[in-house]
């Protein structure tokens, strides 16, 4: 008798499937005024709806029952799911959507889901904004396996090793995350944003012996939680949020005895697009393929095999014309039945379906969405262009602008940095489409507008005035740029001339201290011998101290290196060799911050270059030698070379800068 007892246990448990909750609404208004005709879930990332990579990673972890929770114009993304492979007999999971318009936060969302009872087993809990490969299959078993053992071991948090300054990490995801290294508990967590100044109860240190405090890790948002998780969100009606969650069970620990545990993944890909920021970022590594098999010629946006691969991440549809003359450098994705004028330049791009691109025109870390037109003549930088929008002739949208639905510009004007614009005058819904007072109305969107062309139909677009705390953060970054509201537009106006001189000066004087430090770290090490390992740490040290960008830490590294030996070799002589000598002798260190394959790096080290031989003759003298070196070493590729080299010099003494580029070899 108890051995059939124990038969039909294991046949129950082997019954078990492994279900999803995915969360397709983020409750902010960070992607507005795009969101306001489609959701964020389904706006495309390299042609294809967010939620999609979503559900092709869960898929690929063997998940079998995924419930997707949405809000914001629900029925679309009920009408996309239906219209999906994912309705498909042939499907290898069930992907059901859960409409509830009244949900304002996660918290809101696991509430309803507990009233339902559709959770039975141990679930993934995701937004629906995830690209990841991770294998799930075995973070799942390890969960489970750490449950049979502790049942109140409530949830799994995914995180990856990506310290400050890591390309798939923004301001945002900055975390404190203490871990006992034995069992990889999580003692406390604590999202630090702008924080200088950090608190860590005492008991965290005091009551725990292997206490890592890591702020190297970004969480992925990506949880494995137990079947009474939507219980716990139930019972305590604060927890709006995942990390309102985490927070609560951990300062509840002695009490409830709950616990939640890391898992620190460190080769596969998972990030979240969280913003325009990281939608930038996401997208180029989706083109770059670090998210592989989640590529643009893979089967999750290319059924028909009508998308090709060629050389430098240059991706095209079988029916795209390309005129003669135009050229895609790196990085670029062309939708079906879009057409490209002559000498037309496109890099780090993706243009969408049934887009027409005029003569002449210079695209740049953009996305063209789809049926957009752009007329001849214009140019387009790290910019968002939505359906069905115009771009008449002689337009230049300058970075950080976002040009809603239906949009028309131009002809023959400019852009501001940072212009969001949308198509119509009022907007009477907020982004959740619920109706907003009228005193809030006029915060939305500016009555009147600048002229913005002859033939245009354009309105500006600002946030709202009176988000809460976290709204307020979450719309202060653009693509790196801050946003500032109606009531403090009028001092920002008066005074932004001197504050931005000062902010400027003040951050020349952190970097021209950073630097100076790194050459003083240089020369102490070819006093002590000090290995590039550590110097790596010793850099690092400065950056964090110093708080430089990662950007300009890459060109300060290059710079460093050879001006060491220009320093020292006041005569002149034999600098080529000793410059030579010292990238040879601390190759290490600058691969470490250079890398393969990375064409950003190695662009910041030829621009630190470029500005170097402007400001110092005898480094303009043999800036050719030292390209060649470069290349020698491995440090610079080929395609980088020659995409600087034909790349527009901008900035002051652009006819010096272009001498430079032809320079003899």
């Amino acid at each position: 008798m108890s051995g059939k007892g124990k038969q039909r246990g294991a046949d129950i448990k082997q019954e078990d499937i492994l279900q999803a909750v995915v969360i397709a609404d983020t409750f902010n208004v960070r992607f507005a005024p795009i969101t306001e005709k489609k959701p964020r879930t389904l706006l495309p990332v390299v042609n294809v709806p967010m939620l999609d990579y979503t559900l092709e990673f869960l898929a690929a972890g063997g998940i079998q029952e995924i419930f997707v929770f949405c809000c914001h114009l629900a029925d679309q993304i009920r009408t996309h799911i239906r219209n999906s492979k994912w309705n498909d007999s042939s499907s290898p999971c069930t992907v059901t959507p859960i409409l509830s318009e009244g949900c304002l936060s996660m918290g809101d969302a696991m509430r309803e889901i507990e009233d339902k009872s559709l959770i039975r087993s141990d679930f993934i809990l995701v937004y629906g904004d995830i690209v990841s490969n991770l294998d799930l299959r075995s973070i799942i078993q390890e969960h489970k396996r750490r449950r049979e053992k502790d049942k109140n071991a409530v949830m799994t948090v995914i995180m990856k090793k990506a310290p400050p300054g890591h390309c798939s990490r923004c301001r945002e995801d900055d975390s404190l995350v203490a871990i006992d290294s034995t069992n990889d508990r999580i003692l406390h967590y604590l999202k630090t944003g702008n924080q200088k100044k950090l608190q860590l109860p005492v008991e965290v240190l005091t009551d725990n012996k292997n206490v890592q405090l890591r702020y190297d890790l970004l969480d992925c948002q990506i949880s494995v939680c137990s079947p009474q998780v939507p219980a716990l969100f139930k019972d305590n009606f604060d927890y709006l949020s995942r990390d309102d969650f985490i927070r609560g069970i951990l300062m509840n620990e002695e009490v409830m005895g709950n616990t939640i545990f890391g898992k620190i993944v460190r080769d596969e890909y998972a990030a979240r697009i969280s913003n325009l920021q990281m939608y930038d970022i996401i997208s180029r590594d989706i083109m770059s393929r670090w998210t592989y098999p989640l590529v643009p010629d893979n089967s999750i946006n290319n059924h028909d095999n009508s998308l090709s691969y060629g050389r430098h991440n240059v991706y095209l549809s079988k029916d795209v014309t390309l005129a003669r003359g135009c050229i895609l450098e790196e990085n670029v994705v062309v939708g079906s039945g879009s057409s490209i004028g002559c000498n037309t330049v496109i890099s780090q791009s993706v243009i969408g379906n049934n887009c027409k691109i005029g003569e002449n025109v210079k695209i740049t870390g953009s996305y063209i969405w789809d049926d957009v037109t752009i007329e001849d003549n214009c140019v387009i930088e790290t910019s968002v262009i939505c359906d069905n929008v115009t771009v008449y002739d002689g337009v230049t949208v300058n970075p950080g602008s976002v040009i809603a639905w239906d949009v028309k510009v131009g002809p023959g004007v400019r852009l501001p940095q940072g212009c969001m614009l949308q198509s119509h005058p009022v907007d009477d819904d907020d982004d959740f489409g619920d109706d907003l007072p009228e005193a809030d109305q006029g915060q939305q969107v500016t009555e009147s507008s600048p002229d913005y062309g002859a033939k245009s139909k354009a309105y500006e677009y600002r946030a709202p005035c009176d988000s809460d705390e976290e709204d307020e953060e979450l719309r202060q970054d653009i693509w790196g740029l801050t946003l500032h509201s109606d009531d403090d537009m009028s001092s920002v106006d008066s005074h932004k001339s001197d504050e931005f001189s000062d902010e400027e000066e003040e951050m020349q004087d952190e970097i021209s201290m950073f630097y100076t430090e790194m050459i003083d770290q240089l020369r102490r090490s070819e006093e002590e011998n000090i290995s590039n390992e550590n110097m790596i740490l010793e850099i690092n040290s400065l950056k964090h101290a110093y708080n430089i960008a990662i950007k300009d830490l890459h060109g300060m590294v290059l710079k460093s290196l050879v001006d060491l030996p220009l320093r020292q070799n006041t005569d002149g002589q034999k600098l080529v060799v000793d410059i030579k000598k010292n990238l040879t002798k601390h190759l290490p260190l600058l691969k470490n911050y250079i890398k393969p394959n990375s064409t950003e790096p190695q662009m910041d080290g030829l621009m630190a270059l470029e500005e170097f031989s402007l400001q110092e003759p005898r480094i303009n003298t043999v800036l050719v030698k030292i390209l060649h070196m470069l290349y020698d070493m491995d440090v610079l590729e080929e395609q980088v070379l020659f995409r600087w080299h034909k790349s527009i010099p901008q900035g002051e003494e652009v006819p010096e800068r272009e001498r430079l580029r032809k320079q003899p070899g």
